[in-house]
């Protein structure tokens, strides 16, 4: 009985083995990568860093029979400093509140809805989206569930 073959190295003439790069060149595109991730758009502006948006409640469920839902919702939101800025729900221009200097806000409101609610923090010029939560709809679906096996009983 033979040994098993080991499998041979490449050589120089040979750089890429079974279609995969050699290891410098992986590592060189893997620090590429991460570089420009950690970097990011450096172009891109600084605006809107620190902004937390958050919504509660967070999801509406409806029920089976259901056709809308009607919730009381709070946003709130918290910056690293004072901001300028404007809460507003996309598609519902009669809603909009804003804040001058400062570093937190909250806005309260009865919602009447049928689809998936965005809400955005905005400059006061309405537009750049600092940040941006959304209110999602579940709604609720029957649930037929089949038995793995038939019931039986060896009384009857």
């Amino acid at each position: 009985m033979s040994p098993p073959s080991l499998p041979v190295s490449p050589t120089a003439s040979e750089p890429w083995l079974h279609g995969r790069p050699p290891v410098g060149a992986r590592c060189a595109v893997f620090a590429l990568l991460l570089l420009a991730a950690v970097t990011g758009n450096g172009a891109a502006d600084r605006t809107g860093e620190g902004i937390r948006l958050e919504l509660k409640p967070r999801i509406c469920t409806l029920g089976i029979k259901d056709q809308q839902c009607e919730a009381h919702v709070e946003a709130s939101w918290r910056a690293n400093q004072d901001e300028s800025l404007c809460l507003v729900i996309q598609d519902r221009p009669d809603v909009k509140k804003c804040w001058e200097h400062y570093a937190a806000g909250t806005f309260t409101i009865e919602l009447v809805f049928r689809e998936d609610v965005t809400f955005e923090l905005r400059d006061p010029g309405l537009s750049q989206v600092l940040a941006s939560d959304v209110l999602r709809i579940i709604k609720e679906a029957l649930r037929y569930r089949h038995k793995r096996r038939q019931p039986w009983n060896v009384f009857d």
